[in-house]
C-alpha cells in the first residue's frame, strides 16, 4: 500500500474515532444534562418543602408564644386577684370610715391619704396588667429622648421631692429621637426608677446615661442602692417574680415586653459595682441626624433638655 493510501486510511480511521467519540461525548453531555435537570427538579421540591417546613415552624411559634401569653395571663389574673383584694379592701374600710359624721379634720386628712395610697397601688397593678397583656403593640411615632425623659421626671416629681432623690440627667438635644409610643415608654421608665427609689428610701441618686452607637440608642438607669444579688440576675425580667411583699411581680417583665416591641432589648449591667444599672437600647428613629448629649447635669427639680 502506498504511502498515499495508507494516510488516507490513517485520516478515516481517526475520523470514525473522532465519530465515535463524539458520540460518546454528546450522550455523556445529555446524561449530565438530564441529572442536572433532575438534581434541579430535586432541589426545587426540597426547597419548597423546606420553605413550608419553615412556615409551618414559624406559625407553631406562634402559636406556643401565643399560648405561653394566655397562660402566663391567666396566672397574671389569678394573682391580682388574689393580690388586689388587700388594697381594695384597705381602700373600701378608709371610705367607709370618713362617712362618719363627727370626724375630726386630721383624720379625715389621714383616711384620705391611707385611701388614695391604696386606690393608686391598684390602679399602678392594673397599668402593669394592661402593659403586659398588650405587649406593647400599639402606633408608634417620634419620640423625643430628652422630652421622654422629662416627662419621665415630671410624673414622678412628688415621690422624688418626698424621698428626698437626686436626679442627674445629660442635656439632650431635641435631635435624639426614638421610634415609639411615649406614654408605653414613658410608664416603663417610670418603673424603672420606682424600682430603684423602693431599692433605697432615702438619699436615692438616679443618673441617667445616654449613648449613641450607630443607630441604636443606649438609655442606662444606674442607682445607688444594694443592687441586686447575682443568683436573681436570671429571674428579674420573668412575670410574676418579686421580692416585694407587696410587689406584683410584672413591673420588669412589663418593661422588658413594652421594649421588645419597640425593637429593642433591655439588660441588667452585670459589671456594675455601686447599685444597679439597667441599659436600654432602642433604634433611632429613621429622620434627622442624631446628636449625642452634651455632659450631664444634676439637678432635683428639672431636666434641662436643649432646643
Amino acid at each position: 500500500m502506498s504511502n498515499s493510501a495508507t494516510a488516507i486510511q490513517q485520516l478515516q480511521n481517526a475520523l470514525g474515532q473522532f465519530d465515535q467519540d463524539s458520540e460518546q461525548l454528546t450522550g455523556a453531555w445529555c446524561q449530565l444534562r438530564q441529572q442536572i435537570f433532575d438534581q434541579g427538579r430535586e432541589l426545587a421540591v426540597a426547597y419548597s418543602e423546606r420553605r413550608q417546613l419553615l412556615d409551618e415552624v414559624q406559625v407553631l411559634r406562634q402559636e406556643t408564644s401565643r399560648a405561653q401569653h394566655l397562660s402566663s395571663m391567666g396566672e397574671m389574673t389569678a394573682r391580682l386577684a388574689h393580690q388586689i383584694r388587700t388594697p381594695l379592701s384597705t381602700a373600701l374600710l378608709y371610705a367607709s370610715q370618713l362617712k362618719q359624721v363627727h370626724l375630726h379634720q386630721q383624720q379625715h386628712d389621714c383616711f384620705v391619704d391611707r385611701l388614695l395610697v391604696g386606690l393608686r397601688h391598684l390602679d399602678h397593678m392594673v397599668n402593669d396588667m394592661l402593659l403586659f397583656a398588650r405587649g406593647g403593640q400599639t402606633a408608634k411615632q417620634a419620640v423625643s429622648v430628652g422630652e421622654l425623659l422629662q416627662q419621665v421626671h415630671h410624673a414622678l416629681l412628688p415621690q422624688l421631692q418626698q424621698a428626698g432623690a437626686e436626679w442627674i440627667a445629660p442635656t439632650v438635644s431635641q435631635e435624639l429621637v426614638i421610634c415609639g409610643q411615649q406614654d408605653m415608654l414613658t410608664s416603663v421608665l417610670c418603673n424603672l426608677v420606682t424600682n430603684a427609689l423602693d431599692a433605697r428610701e432615702t438619699g436615692a441618686c438616679l443618673e441617667w446615661q445616654i449613648g449613641l452607637q450607630g443607630g441604636v440608642i443606649e438609655l442606662a438607669l444606674q442607682d445607688n442602692g444594694p443592687g441586686i444579688p447575682a443568683a436573681l440576675h436570671e429571674q428579674i425580667f420573668e412575670p410574676f417574680f418579686t421580692t416585694r411583699a407587696n410587689g406584683t411581680g410584672l413591673g420588669l417583665a412589663v418593661v422588658c415586653a413594652v421594649i421588645r416591641a419597640h425593637n429593642g432589648n433591655i439588660e441588667l449591667d452585670r459589671n456594675s459595682t455601686d447599685g444597679a444599672r439597667f441599659v436600654i437600647r432602642l433604634p433611632v428613629f429613621a429622620g434627622p441626624t442624631q446628636v449625642l448629649p452634651e455632659e450631664p447635669a444634676t439637678t432635683s427639680g428639672r431636666i434641662a433638655v436643649a432646643g
